[in-house]
């Protein structure tokens, strides 16, 4: 009896010995890049450097808000991973309540096709998609990343929805069609608000991979005015010298619509779950 309560004991220890360290190691830059962005600029280079700031300093927001275009890069990166999450949840319900609710041929074989696409690096495709964007007027556009994003973001959500549709009860959708509801009907008014959790955390996924990806916005946009907030943020490491001030200002700024989104999408998914739970 005691070895088993202390060996509990132990395993819970161990428990959170884990779940601490890993939350420092999550937390702790974040709190430097927020540290150092509110330093004066001689502050920022001394060395050693300062755990908390000596004096608190806007300089470098102001000169981020005043002298970059990293306000116009943020609106692009919300239009962008807007619209890429808003094509992504339509297609990835559609498939994913097929894939859930129809028997065919080669199901298993395509589910795991497009499951296969998701562990397929971007970077492979930046030339072959490259050259298919040039030769249809894509590069260059908001629809251009849109369409390369949903390569990347629609496999996995269609997957993670197709998941949560096989854990809805059918017995739910079956009274509805005796009702007279079409399957779409039942899809739209039955299905979707029950898994308004699933489609929450499939949001949650598309909007930060969209939010944070590089590679391929490095590759397909060249304009100004249509730089992504990760696109700008990278001007700010030049060849010789890297203004770390005005660096970490504006990854403070570029997390914050991200924060935002987290706050909604969270809200929408605890009331789906407590929703679910009613209507089981």
């Amino acid at each position: 009896m005691m070895k088993g309560k202390r060996r509990k004991l132990f395993l819970n220890i161990l428990v959170y010995a884990f779940l601490g360290l890993y939350t420092l190691f999550t937390l702790v830059p974040v709190y430097w890049v927020f540290t150092t962005s509110v330093k004066s600029s001689k502050e920022v280079v001394s060395f050693p450097p300062s755990l908390m700031p000596r004096s608190f300093s806007l300089e470098h927001y102001y000169f981020v808000f005043t002298k970059t275009k990293l306000g116009k890069g943020i609106v692009n990166s919300l239009i962008i991973s807007g619209l890429t999450t808003f094509i992504a949840l339509v297609v990835a319900s559609l498939a994913g309540y097929a894939f859930s609710r129809f028997k065919f041929r080669g199901k298993e074989v395509i589910l795991g096709s497009v499951l296969g696409l998701y562990l397929i690096p971007p970077l492979i495709n930046v030339i072959p998609l490259f050259l298919l964007f040039n030769k249809f007027g894509l590069l260059n556009t908001y629809w251009g990343l849109v369409l390369a994003y949903q390569a990347m973001v629609l496999p996995l959500v269609t997957f993670l929805l197709r998941n949560y549709f096989d854990g809805i009860p059918v017995e739910i959708e079956e009274a509805a069609l005796i009702d007279g509801c079409t399957r779409l009907g039942v899809l739209w008014r039955v299905t979707l608000p029950l898994a308004l959790p699933g489609l929450s955390t499939a949001a949650i996924f598309s909007f930060i991979l969209s939010w944070n990806e590089f590679v391929l916005a490095l590759n397909f946009l060249f304009k100004e005015d249509l730089k992504t907030v990760q696109l700008v943020i990278m001007e700010f490491v030049k060849l010789y010298r890297i203004d770390w001030g005005a660096l970490t200002a504006a990854m403070v700024i570029g997390m914050i619509p991200v924060l935002v989104f987290l706050v909604i999408a969270q809200r929408y998914l605890i009331a789906g779950l407590l929703g679910g739970a009613t209507k089981y």
